[in-house]
């Protein structure tokens, strides 16, 4: 099995919601999928077949490890998930400091600088959040049929604006921005449900991340990774967030693969660091 600096890393991210995978190679996505589950004989299934298919040692895990078996745990390399969230958006988004969003089932706020992450905060407002309102409400649970209704729908139809209130603005907020979520409702039609149910994770988590990328001075490298952060819809609204919060988001290439490529990225960060203590790069 190769065991060099240039071999391929295996990066494992064990999410909430189901797990995801990357192999990458001097720094390069060479592959990523996702399987829709979390038990230990479905992830160690998958884990066992790239360890034949790639011949490697480097096994890295983000994620939840808890009841992980005993061979997998000795194989791998455990990255803070803070540490994967952070170099995964930075790397993505080629950006050497940021604020990088993940949303996933819920949302983390991360502020990478000088390879290092900090944890700034975060909610537990995000795609789960998407998921089961919207099995409530519009009977449905399949993200990508929630987005195509959303984006055919109006959220002003259930939320309460500031027009309604008989303002043509309040501060910095203008008169079709939203004073109250869910609070005017004037259509039960599912498209504008879901819609609401979109703008309100969107809104949510876009003037969180605005405050927290104002309070390091980064407000122009907002960096959204997740799954969530794919949907056309929520983006709308995270730029319109940033418009009234005068903050700029980033939405690079692949973010749903932001924190298992991150893992990876940070081993071999790690692993050149400690080759060349000196900082000077490995050839």
């Amino acid at each position: 099995m190769a065991n060099t600096l240039n071999a391929p890393i295996i990066g494992i991210d064990r999410g909430a919601s189901c797990t995801d995978f990357a192999v990458i190679e001097s720094d390069a996505l060479i592959e990523i999928f996702s399987i829709e589950n979390r038990d230990w004989q479905s992830i160690r299934t998958v884990y066992e077949r790239l360890i034949s298919k790639y011949q490697t040692r480097h096994i890295v895990f983000s994620g939840s490890a808890a009841g992980m078996p005993g061979a997998m745990k000795k194989a791998s390399t455990i990255i803070a998930e803070i540490d994967a969230i952070g170099f995964g958006g930075a790397v993505l988004s080629d950006c050497n400091e940021c604020v990088v969003v993940s949303m996933g089932t819920g949302s983390a706020i991360v502020h990478f600088a000088n390879n290092s992450a900090e944890h700034l905060g975060g909610s537990g407002i995000g795609g789960g959040t998407i998921k089961g309102l919207s099995t409530l409400i519009c009977g449905l649970d399949n993200p990508s049929q929630i987005e195509a209704l959303a984006l055919k729908g109006d959220a002003a139809k259930l939320n309460l604006t500031i027009s309604d209130l008989g303002y043509e603005q309040i501060s910095f907020l203008g008169a079709d921005m939203t004073a109250s979520n869910f609070a005017d409702l004037k259509s039960q039609k599912i498209e504008d449900q879901a819609a609401a149910i979109l703008d309100l994770v969107g809104e949510t988590v876009g003037i969180i991340a605005s405050i927290c990328a104002r309070s390091v001075n980064c407000r122009d490298r907002i960096v959204m990774v997740g799954k969530v952060a794919q949907n056309q819809f929520i983006r709308q609204v995270l730029n319109l967030v940033g418009k009234l919060y005068q903050t700029s988001f980033i939405f690079p290439e692949n973010p749903g693969y932001a924190t298992v490529y991150g893992a990876a990225v940070k081993y071999r960060h790690d692993m050149l660091k400690n080759k060349n203590p000196s900082g000077r790069s490995a050839q």
